[in-house]
């Protein structure tokens, strides 16, 4: 899945400082027994040559968001994420790619981007593997 999205990465996540995994929460890491957007984002990182840097980590999540609506899914990650305060210097001013295996609502992106805002960087770029499409759009 990384190196088909290294293939296909845009000019903007091609000129990305840094390529960010959106951390998985501690019980789908114990019940999978790896995160797949870091699995994901190391690859895409490796392909494009461009430094991983896993500097979020999950501290919440009630339960899975398979099934919670667009509203609930934003509660269900409002404040899921803390930045690495270390790596502050490092991201500050500078373009990053968070990484995720699906986007769905977006709501698992934003609560991301809000965790790394206190580090100022330049801009973030959301990719992912695949994403959702609203329902109004899906054909019948």
């Amino acid at each position: 899945m990384g190196a088909e999205m290294a293939a296909r990465a845009e000019p903007a996540a091609r000129s990305a400082h840094f390529v960010v995994p959106i951390p998985t929460s501690s019980r789908n890491l114990r019940r999978r027994g790896y995160n797949q957007a870091a699995v994901i984002a190391a690859v895409l990182a490796e392909v494009l040559q461009i430094p991983y840097l896993a500097c979020l980590e999950r501290h919440r999540q009630v339960g899975t968001q398979t099934a919670l609506n667009p509203m609930q899914r934003r509660a269900n990650v409002s404040g899921a994420f803390v930045m690495v305060e270390t790596v502050i210097p490092m991201i500050t001013g500078r373009r990053l790619m968070l990484v995720d295996d699906v986007i769905t609502t977006g709501a698992t992106i934003l609560a991301a981007v809000r965790a790394l805002g206190p580090g100022c960087p330049e801009s973030i770029c959301a990719y992912a593997f695949s994403r959702t499409v609203p329902i109004s759009l899906e054909s019948t």
